[in-house]
C-alpha cells in the first residue's frame, strides 16, 4: 500500500490496472498543550492509510512539514516557505505523473494553512499535464460530519481544538494528554470569525507570530478542546473515510483523463 515499501516491478504492474495514488501533506507545528506537534502529518498518513487499505489504492510518502509561519510561535514548529511547499509538491507530484499516474488525492492534514502553496501546485500540474488532481481536507471535505459532531459553541473550532483533539484521541491515545485541554474562543469582530462553520460574512487576514501568541493566551489552542473525545473522533474518521472511499472510486470509474507527460521535474 505504502509507495515506498514497494519494488519498481511492483509500482509497474499496479500501473497496469490503476492510475490512483493518495499523497498526504501534513505540518509538524504546536497543538497546544494537549495534541503532539506532528499531529498534522499524523492525521493525513492515517486518512491515507485506511482509504489506501480499504480501496486497495497506493499511498505516496508523506510530505511530514508545511507552511506553518504564525505557528512559530511556540518551540517545536517548523515552516516552509510557502514557495518552497508548492515547490515540493510539484515536484513530487509530476514525478508520479511522469510514471503513468493520472489520478492523484493530495490528503492536507494541516487544513487551510497548506492550501494556497498547495492549489498552486495542483493549478500547475492540472494545465501541463492534464492529470486528476483533487485535494482532500478536512474543513471542506468532511465539513458535513463536523457540523453535526460539534459540541461546542461558535468559535469553538479552529486549531487543536474538539474535532481535532477527538479525531487525535481516536487514532493516536497515547501520543495526547485530555486531561490539558482548554478553552479559548477570542472575542473577535464577526468579519474576523475564524471557525469555518459559523456562517456570515468574513474577511481574509493573515497571522504573525506575536498576534498569534497574545490571541491564543500563550496555549497555541484557538477554540474550544473541552468537549474532545475518542468516540466523537471515531465518528469523524468514519464519516471522513466514506466520504474518501467514495471519491475514490468516482475517480477510477468516471473520471477520463487526457495524460501530457510532462517532463522529468529537473
Amino acid at each position: 500500500m505504502w509507495l515506498q515499501e514497494n519494488k519498481w516491478r511492483d509500482v509497474e504492474e499496479y500501473l497496469k490496472t490503476k492510475k490512483t495514488i493518495i499523497v498526504p501533506f501534513g505540518s509538524v507545528e504546536q497543538h497546544a498543550h494537549h495534541l503532539p506537534l506532528g499531529t498534522d502529518s499524523f492525521v493525513a498518513q492515517k486518512v491515507a492509510e485506511d482509504a489506501g487499505r480499504l480501496t486497495d489504492t497506493l499511498v505516496a510518502p508523506p510530505v511530514w512539514t508545511g507552511w506553518a509561519p504564525h505557528h512559530m510561535a511556540y518551540p517545536g514548529t517548523i515552516t516552509l516557505r510557502p514557495e518552497t511547499l508548492t515547490a515540493v509538491a510539484e515536484d513530487t507530484l509530476q514525478s508520479l505523473i511522469y510514471h503513468g499516474f493520472e489520478k492523484i488525492l493530495i490528503v492536507n492534514g494541516h487544513r487551510e494553512a497548506n492550501l494556497p502553496p498547495l492549489r498552486i501546485a495542483m493549478t500547475r500540474l492540472r494545465n501541463k499535464t492534464g492529470a486528476f488532481i483533487a485535494i482532500v481536507d478536512p474543513f471542506y471535505f468532511n465539513a458535513q460530519a463536523g457540523k453535526t459532531l460539534r459540541k461546542s459553541a461558535p468559535g469553538g473550532i479552529g486549531h487543536a481544538e474538539e474535532l481535532e483533539s477527538s479525531h487525535m484521541l481516536h487514532l493516536f491515545p497515547e501520543l495526547c494528554d485530555p486531561s490539558k485541554t482548554e478553552t479559548n474562543i477570542p472575542k473577535k469582530h464577526p468579519f474576523l470569525q475564524h471557525d469555518p462553520y459559523v456562517e456570515g460574512d468574513r474577511v481574509l487576514t493573515a497571522s504573525d507570530v506575536a498576534g498569534y501568541r497574545e490571541v491564543t493566551e500563550g496555549t497555541g489552542l484557538m477554540g474550544d478542546a473541552a468537549p474532545s473525545d475518542a468516540a466523537t473522533g471515531e465518528a469523524y474518521h468514519k464519516a471522513f473515510l466514506d466520504n474518501f472511499t467514495e471519491l475514490i472510486r468516482y475517480c477510477e470509474e468516471d473520471v477520463k483523463v487526457a495524460l501530457r507527460k510532462p517532463n522529468l521535474p529537473l
